[in-house]
């Protein structure tokens, strides 16, 4: 018991003395790595509608429509394997590094492929 105590002063003596681990969030913006998943974007004038990145979703997140020239993704199914970017013959699918906002509704973001 009372070197569990002089443990435990000995973590705060050295506590007093370090520089924060803490990162100041609103302040001071995180640094994203280059291989950050975050979310994925897509190049909407070089798709060409091929639904191979619908095919290879494991989750069904991603859906294709090439009648109404449409393509959507709902992020709450999307498990961000990447592999629907790896597949894409125009590599118009990128993970983009910035994540995207909280959100309390279940969203599906579609885009329109002119």
């Amino acid at each position: 018991m009372i070197s569990d105590i002089f443990k435990m002063f000995g973590l705060v003596m050295k506590s007093l003395f370090k520089k924060s681990v803490c990162e100041m969030y609103p302040f001071k913006k995180p640094t994203y790595y280059e291989r950050t998943r975050g979310h994925i974007a897509i190049d909407a004038p070089n798709c060409i509608l091929c639904s191979l990145c619908e095919k290879r979703c494991p989750t069904g997140a991603l859906k294709v429509d090439k009648d109404g020239r449409k393509w959507a993704i709902d992020n709450f199914k999307c498990i961000y394997c990447n592999r629907c970017v790896d597949c894409c013959p125009k590599k118009c699918l990128m993970m983009d590094n910035q994540y995207n906002a909280p959100s309390t509704t279940k969203t599906i973001e579609t885009v329109d492929i002119p």
